[in-house]
């Protein structure tokens, strides 16, 4: 008997939930602005193969790691959204691919919306074969971005929107194995064919000055645990000056040096009281401590 896949689709309101429904990935999110985490969350799949589309409206910070034993390819759900990823500036025309194990190390804005196409190695390889191609792996060439064919890309998009659509409105009988199987074939099969007619990979950055700053400052942020720091303590552990500084920050998050730090706190203050034990810890002493 096949396997009956799994399906989820809510609107959370909730970082923890998010985290926990988000199946088979291991994800960590801190918020670059204020107000109340939102986010809606749809995956269809099974051992072999998962799809998803993730909603954020909120700019993040996203950390963690795609699900094991799948190559996971994202696609930005709509053309004119970009987000940082891996020192990668990812745009609408662009297929990325999770390095296994890799960490997802992602900046997104409050549009943020990606669908998650998550495959078998063994699946890829026989499409590759069955287009006299290499295997996944050599084809991809440890390359994890790839500027595709607009027009192509874009009947994907739409195939994938529709996908969407079918699974949270169509009724329960339309999410069974045979359909799970028909989107991992058609998927899959578009995929490898988007790789192997791109236009050509999407090269890393090289790390610049300031880029490594703001590392320096983040780490700084990070090792401080709740004291307060200030914008010269991280000038000086950043190596720059304030001007350099703010705009680093500006430039990878969006805000100033003063709101992030902000944040950061905000998140740290959410998190205790999110594992609080009842009784044992008070919202005011949690408040104090950051």
């Amino acid at each position: 008997m096949a396997e009956q896949p799994f399906f989820l689709h809510q609107s959370i309101h909730d970082f923890d939930e998010f985290c926990a429904n988000a199946r088979h990935w291991d994800m960590e999110y801190r918020q670059l602005e204020a107000g109340r985490f939102s986010s809606e969350l749809m995956i269809f799949g099974g051992l072999s193969s998962q799809f998803s589309r993730a909603r954020l409206h909120r700019g993040m910070i996203q950390q963690g790691t795609s699900p094991k034993e799948l190559i996971t390819i994202g696609l930005l759900a709509k053309p004119e959204i970009s987000i940082h990823w891996r020192n990668i500036d990812i745009r609408g025309d662009m297929l990325l691919i999770f390095p296994p194990g890799g960490e997802l190390q992602s900046i997104s804005q409050s549009d943020f919306d990606v669908f998650t196409l998550s495959f078998s190695e063994k699946k890829l390889n026989q499409l590759c074969a069955a287009h006299e191609l290499p295997e996944f792996n050599a084809l991809i060439k440890k390359n994890e971005a790839f500027r595709c064919h607009p027009g192509k890309l874009a009947a994907l998009r739409r195939y994938l929107l529709s996908m969407d659509h079918a699974l949270t409105t169509g009724k329960e009988l339309i999410r069974s194995p045979h359909y799970l199987t028909q989107l991992e074939e058609e998927i899959a099969a578009n995929v490898v064919s988007l790789i192997a007619e791109s236009l050509h990979p999407v090269i890393r950055k090289p790390i610049r000055k300031r880029d490594k700053a703001v590392k320096l400052a983040e780490n700084y942020i990070f090792e401080s645990d709740s004291d307060v720091v200030t914008i010269p303590e991280l000038c000086v552990a950043a190596h720059a000056s304030q001007r350099t500084l703010e705009y680093a920050f500006r430039e990878r998050y969006g805000c100033t040096i003063k709101a992030y730090t902000l944040m950061h706190r905000l998140n740290n203050a959410h998190k205790q009281l999110r594992h609080a034990e009842p009784g044992e810890s008070r919202v005011s002493d949690i408040a104090q401590r950051w």
